[in-house]
């Protein structure tokens, strides 16, 4: 008998310390929330799409981010036009960098290795090279421009796939090479546009329906 209030106490705390088991409609409506809450985000980023000729708008979103305008996300959905192709408009980022900036920087230090190259003036570091140096570089962008050649007739048939006009992605190729190649292959073909819109079609159909 004088065990029966230590056992007492060992029931109360075990019931204390017992967890209760989660409802599963407190569960099913957690979840409902979430998916209410990941729509309603979604339709406010939707609405944040400004258009590239709002010049207000535009300058607002370079005051809170110098780099927006290399993400297509933030503008409405536009025909890719030259000027989309020269900025290089919805390309994939390589290692955190923009592809608009690495073409800029590649063009830029392409002209620099012609001129150190090519060009001999006294007085100049650059243009004072050693003969050797100068073979050296004038033979390694020999071989880079024979590979920047084949890309940009191979860039032609691709643009036509795509639409594209082939004379500008074909200068373009040539110009900075592969990083303008992969730039043009991530835009999709024709048939893969023509996909998409009849998935867009679908998908209206079936929203009117539920109507």
């Amino acid at each position: 008998l004088f065990f029966l209030p230590f056992l007492k106490k060992i029931t109360v705390s075990s019931r204390e310390k017992a967890l209760d088991l989660p409802n599963i409609r407190d569960a099913m409506a957690q979840k409902r929330q979430r998916k209410k809450d990941e729509a309603t985000e979604a339709e406010r980023k939707e609405r944040r799409k400004i258009s590239r000729s709002d010049t207000e708008a535009m300058a607002r979103l370079l005051e809170m981010d110098p780099l927006a305008d290399d993400d297509k996300r933030n503008f409405e959905d536009e025909e890719y036009n030259t000027v989309s192709a020269l900025l290089a408009e919805g390309a994939k980022p390589f290692l955190g960098i923009t592809s608009g900036q690495l073409q800029v920087g590649h063009f830029i230090l392409s002209l620099g290795i012609v001129l150190m190259a090519f060009v001999e003036y006294p007085g100049f570091p650059l243009t004072n090279l050693p003969t050797p140096l100068r073979e050296c570089l004038q033979s390694g962008l020999l071989t880079i421009y024979v590979i920047n050649t084949v890309l940009s007739v191979l860039s032609v048939f691709k643009a036509m796939e795509r639409n594209q006009p082939p004379i500008l992605w074909a200068v373009k190729t040539f110009s900075v090479g592969g990083l303008a190649f992969d730039q043009l292959t991530q835009l999709p073909t024709k048939q893969e546009l023509e996909r998409m819109g009849n998935k867009d079609k679908k998908l209206g159909r079936k929203r009117l329906a539920r109507r």
